[in-house]
């Protein structure tokens, strides 16, 4: 696996976290027979190498859709790891009973995905459905609930978030169209959502969301949502970069190789974007603190 990373234009604060990344270790914890796609070796050796470059000292395993609901692998690693380093955010269904969770709590992890574009996305009152059912899960737990999503849907949806009963944390910008501008379709829902203090936003995977080679069209979604509510922004690399180029038609007959990104650039930029060290310092500590480790 290739990936590049710019050198540091900025001091890593102690204890940053990469708040987005997966582990893929087919040989040890197999694929699940649903999976969209099947993608290449990520195991804990190379999340370690890549938090090394970033000088990052702490990270969140995200649930990979091609696992399904096995968990199996991101608490090997968080094992692996240790609690003081690693949280996870897993994927349920019914077959998990109230015990299981449990379980889950004491092995590290700290909410639930629910990934609306992987499969497609669905209507306005099914997801409102899955939300509720959701909270009903993991509202005794404190967890919170963790959705990939696109603006579209956040503005139909507004309302429901709002007045969720637990954290909310928004995967990837919301799929915000970096070439278009600030009064897009449900950019103002979702600047309302942060201000209402239960949700956070991942400033993760530049290169879902941006049009430009560098990022720059990033720029000004980046400043106004840190403008907005910079105690609720989270940094995540989406390590290792399962996007698949444009045009390719997924399959889990053959191996997808990871995008290859600048981690060490994203960083950077966002960092600088952020205007304040200590934005920085919130985004990379103080905010996964809260969040994740409690």
């Amino acid at each position: 696996m290739t990936q590049t990373y710019q050198a540091m234009a900025f001091t890593v604060p102690e204890n940053a976290c990469d708040c987005h990344v997966h582990i893929f270790d087919a040989g040890r914890f197999p694929l699940s027979a649903d999976r969209v796609y099947t993608p290449d070796h990520a195991p804990l050796s190379a999340l370690e190498t890549h938090l090394a470059q970033l000088s990052f000292r702490r990270a969140i395993l995200v649930q990979a859709s091609p696992y399904g609901t096995d968990n199996a692998c991101i608490l090997d690693a968080i094992e692996g790891m240790g609690q003081d380093r690693a949280r996870a955010v897993a994927v349920i269904d019914d077959s998990f009973g109230d015990e299981d969770l449990v379980r889950l709590h004491g092995a590290g992890v700290r909410g639930i995905r629910l990934n609306l574009r992987t499969h497609g996305d669905v209507d306005a009152q099914s997801v409102a459905a899955r939300l509720d059912h959701a909270v009903q899960r993991v509202l005794a737990l404190g967890w919170h609930i963790q959705i990939y999503t696109t603006l579209g849907n956040i503005a139909l949806l507004e309302d429901k978030l709002a007045a969720l009963p637990v954290d909310l944390v928004l995967d990837h910008m919301c799929c915000l169209d970096a070439a278009g501008d600030l009064t897009q379709t449900g950019f103002d829902s979702l600047c309302r959502l942060l201000a209402c203090g239960h949700v956070y936003l991942k400033l993760s995977a530049l290169y879902r969301v941006s049009r430009q080679p560098g990022y720059g069209d990033v720029q000004p979604f980046v400043e106004k949502l840190f403008a907005t509510r910079p105690d609720r922004m989270l940094w995540g690399s989406d390590w290792p970069h399962t996007m698949p180029a444009p045009g390719t038609v997924r399959s889990s007959d053959k191996i997808e190789h990871f995008r290859p990104e600048d981690n060490g650039l994203a960083l950077n930029l966002v960092a600088q974007w952020a205007g304040d060290p200590a934005r920085v310092k919130a985004m990379l500590v103080d905010n996964p603190e809260r969040l994740y480790w409690r």
